[in-house]
C-alpha cells in the first residue's frame, strides 16, 4: 500500500483537501491555525490502486523550543519519512512565506516523491502566483480544496506515481509474520524466546516500512520474517502525538505480512481492543491467528475454564486458529511459525463460479431466505463469483445490495465456509448492483 503524506503551513487546506480526496468529512476543518495538532490517515481508493492517505498538522519555521510546533512538527516528519509520495500545499490566494520555503527545503531530497498542490485556486483560469515556482519543484497541479475543483486530475496524478510493492531484498525471502496487539501483551517476548534458539540462523535486515527493524531467521529448513511491532492502544489512552505514527506503522506491519498473530494477555481475557486489533487485521483479509500468552501465570485447575471462556468471547471470530502460549517459558512459541506455514499453505484457493451459484441456489437460499424489506418484498440474487483468489473475496449478484442484511451476509459467509470445507481464514463477499 502507497503512503500518501498531505504536508504545509497551517492554515493552508491540508484537512480539506483530506476529506476531498476520501469524499467524506473525517477530518476537523476550520479557518483556525494548528487546529490539526496530531495526524488522521484513512485508505483511499483510485481505481485498482490502494493508497494509505496522511494528514498532518502545519509545519512552522523556528519550531525549536516551542513545545506544541516542535511536537507537530516531529509528527509531520515522521508521516514525510513514511510517505512514498508527498502531497505539498501551498495557499496561492494568500501567497508565500518563509514556512512554504523551510517545508521545501526541508522536502527537497524528495523531490522526485513531491506533488506541488496549489490550493485556492477557485476557478480554472487562476493563475499561478510566479513566486510558487522558486519553490523548486517540477509535479504541479493546481486546485480548490474547498470547492472540490481539479481533485480528480490530483487523482490521477497520484495513480501514475503509485509504485508496486517491492520484495525485501535479500538473498532468500521469507513467510512474513507480524506480532500485533495492545501493550504489555509480551509481543516482544514471544519474537525474543523465537530468535534465542540455538537452532536457527539469526540476521536483522531492514525491512520496507522506514526506521523497521525485521527479524530474519531458519526454522527447520523454512525462512521466516518476523515483524515485532508497537503495542496498539485505544484512542483516548494515547498521550504522546508521535504515538499515532507507532500505530500506524503497527497498520502497515499487517498490511505488508502474510499472516497475522494478534497476541492477547489471557489474564484479561478478550477486551474490546483486543477485538478492534482482531477486526483490523480480519479487514484486511490476512490470515490471522489469535495467540493467547502468560499461559504460566494460570494455575492448572483454572486453565481448562479460562480456555474455555475466551474462546467463547471471541464470538464471529471462533474459526481463527488459537494458540495458547507462554513466551517466558518458550512454551508452544513455535506453533505459531508451524500454524502460520499451514495456513499459507492453503493459497491459492480458486472455485467455479457453476459450484458456486449451485451452493447458493440449492445450499444457502432455499435454507434461510433473506428477512422481508420494509416494502413487504425480499432482495433478489442472482449470482455468486469468485473475484479474488489471494485474498479471497466473493461476488454476490443482486438487485438491492445497500438492503442486504448484515446478519444475512453473515449467514452466507459461514454457510460457504462450511459447505466449501474452507480453511480457517477470512474472506469477504462484495455484493454487487446486478
Amino acid at each position: 500500500m502507497n503512503v500518501v503524506a498531505i504536508v504545509g503551513k497551517p492554515n493552508v487546506g491540508k484537512s480539506t483537501l483530506f476529506n476531498a480526496l476520501i469524499g467524506r468529512r473525517d477530518a476537523v476543518v476550520h479557518s483556525t491555525p494548528n487546529l490539526t495538532r496530531d495526524r488522521h490517515y484513512e485508505r483511499l481508493e483510485i481505481l485498482d490502486k490502494k493508497f494509505l492517505l496522511i494528514d498532518t498538522g502545519g509545519i512552522q519555521e523556528g519550531s525549536k523550543g516551542y513545545s506544541f510546533r516542535e511536537l507537530v512538527e516531529q509528527q509531520s516528519d515522521i508521516a514525510i519519512n513514511e510517505a512514498g509520495i508527498i502531497l505539498f500545499l501551498v495557499d496561492n490566494r494568500n501567497g508565500l512565506t518563509g514556512d512554504d520555503f523551510y517545508i521545501a527545503n526541508k522536502i527537497r531530497n524528495r523531490k522526485d516523491d513531491v506533488i506541488l498542490v496549489v490550493n485556492k485556486c477557485d476557478q480554472y483560469e487562476t493563475t499561478i502566483d510566479p513566486e510558487i515556482y522558486k519553490l523548486g519543484f517540477e509535479n504541479i497541479v493546481q486546485i480548490s480544496s474547498e470547492h472540490r475543483l481539479n481533485i480528480s486530475t490530483l487523482k490521477e496524478l497520484l495513480y501514475s506515481k503509485y509504485r508496486e510493492s517491492k520484495k525485501e531484498e535479500f538473498t532468500d525471502d521469507g513467510l512474513k509474520i507480524s506480532i500485533v496487539g495492545k501493550p504489555n501483551t509480551g509481543k516482544s517476548t514471544i519474537v525474543n524466546s523465537i530468535l534465542n534458539q540455538k537452532r536457527m540462523i539469526v540476521s536483522n535486515i531492514p525491512g520496507t516500512t522506514r526506521d523497521a527493524i525485521d527479524s530474519f531467521f531458519n526454522y527447520e529448513g523454512k525462512n521466516y520474517i518476523l515483524i515485532d511491532t508497537a503495542g496498539i492502544r485505544r484512542a483516548s489512552k494515547i498521550k504522546e502525538p508521535t504515538e499515532y505514527y507507532t500505530i500506524l506503522r503497527s497498520k502497515l506491519s499487517m498490511e505488508r505480512a502474510d499472516v497475522v498473530c494478534v497476541v492477547m494477555d489471557i489474564n484479561e481475557l478478550v477486551t474490546n481492543q483486543d477485538k478492534k486489533i482482531l477486526s483490523e487485521s480480519i479487514s484486511l483479509l490476512k490470515p490471522t491467528i489469535v495467540v493467547f500468552n502468560k499461559t504460566d501465570l494460570i494455575t492448572g485447575i483454572e486453565k481448562t475454564k479460562v480456555y474455555r471462556e475466551v474462546s467463547d468471547r471471541l464470538d464471529y471470530e471462533s474459526y481463527l486458529p488459537k494458540l495458547f502460549i507462554s513466551a517466558t517459558e518458550k512454551k508452544h512459541v513455535f506453533k505459531m511459525l508451524e500454524t502460520s506455514t499451514q495456513l499459507r499453505k492453503n493459497f491459492p484457493l480458486k472455485f467455479k463460479n457453476t459450484l458456486l451459484n449451485k451452493i447458493l441456489f440449492e445450499q444457502i437460499i432455499p435454507l434461510y431466505k433473506h428477512p422481508l424489506l420494509k416494502t413487504k418484498k425480499r432482495p433478489r440474487f442472482y449470482s455468486l463469483k469468485q473475484r479474488s483468489s489471494e485474498p479471497l473475496i466473493f461476488s454476490l449478484s443482486t438487485d438491492q445490495p445497500e438492503n442486504i442484511d448484515n446478519n444475512y451476509k453473515r449467514y452466507i459467509i459461514n454457510k460457504l465456509r462450511e459447505v466449501l470445507n474452507l480453511p480457517p481464514i477470512p474472506f469477504e463477499i462484495e455484493l454487487r448492483r446486478k
